[in-house]
């Protein structure tokens, strides 16, 4: 009998099960309350409509959903605008699935894709090197987490397949402007799709964000990623979307299993595009709690960097594991950025006002006690 044998890509992703859960900080730390503020969830949760919209479907989940998703897509082209068809779409189970859609549809063995670190390199790595392609980091610039466009086109060749941008980038909170992605855009070669993972783009004020549909709308060879994780609240329910030209959405949807979106899903997501009041508030809100958080950092005099999404990236002082360890202690839930070789960072997701406050007197008692 031959030995079975695993895929080597495979090597380096160990199981995820070390990411403390809130169930687990309740049963080891023996906290009464947990704040789970490290995963940039929306804590208004849902529309109300989402809610009744899967209610209304459960009793029926004994049979399949539609075969196609084309019902979900009209819905996010009529949320969306812009002139998008449901043809320019391509939908996943997670922001992260379709991440995955994407690079088995354009990469294979030997080919290169850049990242420019520190950003969601976990994710886009999980998704390149099963397939045999090879990351090479462009890194953002030092202190500023600048996009350097100069560096990330120097290092494009004829492997090259894929540029991968995070924008707002996952853990800084800082943008690409228009300016910096044009130059980006004008110096791709055809055989380079531009890979842009958006989730957050619904908390951008800055009026020089990109208009990465625009680009789609013209035909570039660009693939936009959004989910429905983060403003509409659906976390839960893994549910994210691509935009992109017909040609490269096509191909990309072209690896859908049969009966790809659940029935829950595809009536959860049709109902939260149809309430985009409800996403407005949510939005207002989360932009609110941050600028209150930052006004704590500063009345704390914490170095923090300004974020364009619903979550801070601070400077801890101490090193952020042993930070960490404490928070954990009193029952808070951050995200240290160590993996990202930021020993000092970590990330908090922006709570309710209840939250917020509680986690601010836990970090002011924290550093008082270590730095009296």
């Amino acid at each position: 009998m031959s030995k079975l044998r695993h895929n080597p890509h495979l090597e380096p992703f160990a199981r995820q099960d070390s990411l403390v859960s809130p169930e687990d900080l309740r049963q080891s730390r023996s906290v009464d309350k947990v704040y789970p503020m490290a995963n940039n969830e929306n804590p208004l949760g849902p529309s109300p409509r989402v809610i009744e919209a899967i209610n209304s479907v459960a009793p029926t989940l004994s049979y399949y959903p539609e075969y196609s998703d084309i019902a979900l897509r009209q819905a996010i082209c009529d949320a969306l605008g812009r002139g998008l068809e449901p043809e320019h779409i391509f939908t996943g189970c997670s922001g992260f699935e379709t991440l995955e859609l994407i690079a088995r549809a354009y990469l294979a063995p030997g080919d290169e894709v850049i990242l420019s670190p520190p950003t969601f390199s976990g994710a886009y790595r999980k998704v390149a090197e099963p397939l045999g392609a090879k990351i090479i980091e462009a890194p953002l610039a030092p202190e500023t987490f600048r996009y350097r466009p100069e560096a990330v086109l120097g290092a494009v060749n004829e492997s090259t397949k894929m540029i991968m941008l995070c924008n707002p980038n996952n853990p800084t909170g800082t943008i690409t402007r228009a300016e910096t992605m044009d130059e980006l855009m004008r110096g791709v070669p055809e055989h380079v799709l531009v890979v842009v993972d958006e989730v957050y783009h619904h908390f951008v004020e800055a009026p020089d964000f990109p208009d990465s549909i625009q680009y789609a709308l013209e035909g570039r060879n660009i693939a936009i990623v959004h989910s429905f994780s983060k403003a509409y609240g659906l976390a839960g329910m893994r549910l994210g979307y691509g935009i992109a030209k017909p040609a490269i959405a096509n191909t990309i949807a072209g690896l859908h299993r049969g009966f790809h979106q659940n029935k829950l899903a595809l009536a959860a997501g049709i109902a939260a595009c149809q309430d985009q009041a409800h996403v407005r508030r949510c939005i207002d809100f989360l932009r609110g709690e941050v600028a209150w958080l930052c006004s704590q950092f500063d009345r704390l005099d914490i170095k923090y960097w300004e974020s364009s999404a619903n979550f801070i990236m601070f400077e801890t002082r101490m090193p952020a594991e042993d930070l960490n360890r404490q928070l954990h202690a009193r029952g808070f839930l951050l995200r240290t950025q160590t993996r990202n070789n930021l020993p000092y960072g970590m990330r908090v997701s922006a709570g309710t006002r209840e939250s917020n406050q509680a986690f601010i007197a836990a970090l002011e008692e924290i550093l008082d006690a270590a730095f009296a």
